[in-house]
């Protein structure tokens, strides 16, 4: 059993896939398994992983027709038989030295989860570091990381995370959805029995123009409420959170930009399946726990849908 299986989604990533993998192979810790997921590429991302794969012995190609970031992320894991899972997008890099300390880390603790921080890189801009960069490293009960999680202190990336293989037995990535992440990571970090942050940014996330979460629609606006969706109804159903200040602390930043995407939507809502799914999602404010804080923006928002619906 290797210690760390890396999975890779590919989908149409042919110019960046061998700069990405490069950086994978050449992780100190080199007892892994390599998976590269091919999903239903246009290019010729498929032949140029089976071309990768003579490089390597550690390197698999597992091919999927269908092309969904999250279902090959799920396809990966079933093939996967590393004690611990990681993730990498095919058009980013990382650190050398990632899954070695974030490994470590997890075997010296008894970790169920461990996090680190991205950068973003850009083609004409300098990188943009979201997050600290001291090198602190922090243990947290699995409630007290799903809380930093929720309260975006920390990163929420499913990329920037190294799981125990054991979480995947419940749990799964959402597919065919946008911002699947937002959607999801919380829910690892709470089943985790305790989870550790290293404060470096071993990830690089590239921001490359044409990438699926760069331009914006009504679908995508639709997926992010979604995401916010699942995030107020695990702070209200979870048990974790058990009184009205707590939930309302726990639930400012998920409420807030929920009614703000439903303002989003609003403008973009020009057929009438999308003004039924606005309307849907818009009744789903009933899930913002009472005592939230909301800025002023959002009440009229929630006002306007109010009187908007009567119309529908």
């Amino acid at each position: 059993m290797p210690k760390v299986s890396i999975i890779i989604p590919v989908h149409n990533t042919a110019e960046y896939l061998e700069k990405c993998v490069a950086s994978v192979t050449a992780q100190t810790l080199t007892d892994t398994e390599i998976i590269l997921v091919e999903n239903a590429s246009t290019d010729n991302s498929l032949e140029l992983c089976h071309q990768i794969a003579l490089t390597d012995k550690r390197i698999k190609v597992l091919h999927i027709d269908e092309a969904d970031l999250s279902t090959a992320r799920n396809a990966g894991v079933e093939m996967a038989s590393g004690e611990y899972l990681g993730f990498v997008d095919s058009d980013d890099t990382i650190h050398p030295e990632m899954y070695e300390h974030m490994y470590s880390l997890a075997k010296e603790h008894n970790l169920g989860l461990v996090d680190c921080n991205f950068y973003c890189t850009y083609d004409t801009k300098p990188n943009k570091y979201p997050y600290p960069q001291d090198g602190k490293v922090i243990i947290l009960s699995a409630k007290e990381a799903a809380t930093l999680n929720l309260r975006e202190k920390i990163s929420r990336v499913v990329c920037t995370m190294l799981y125990k293989r054991s979480l995947f037995e419940t749990l799964k990535f959402p597919t065919h959805m946008y911002y699947e992440d937002r959607a999801s990571t919380f829910l690892f970090m709470a089943a985790a029995h305790r989870v550790g942050i290293i404060n470096k940014a071993y990830y690089a996330y590239y921001q490359r123009q044409g990438s699926i979460n760069r331009a914006k629609s009504f679908v995508k606006y639709r997926d992010y409420a979604g995401a916010d969706c699942r995030r107020l109804k695990f702070i209200n159903d979870s048990g974790l959170y058990t009184t009205k200040r707590e939930k309302a602390l726990v639930a400012y930043k998920s409420a807030n930009a929920f009614v703000r995407t439903l303002g989003h939507m609003i403008r973009r809502a020009h057929t009438q399946s999308e003004k039924e799914e606005l309307k849907r999602l818009s009744y789903r404010s009933s899930l913002i726990p009472q005592g939230t804080t909301l800025a002023l923006k959002q009440h009229v928002i929630l006002l306007y849908l109010k009187i908007w619906r009567r119309f529908v």
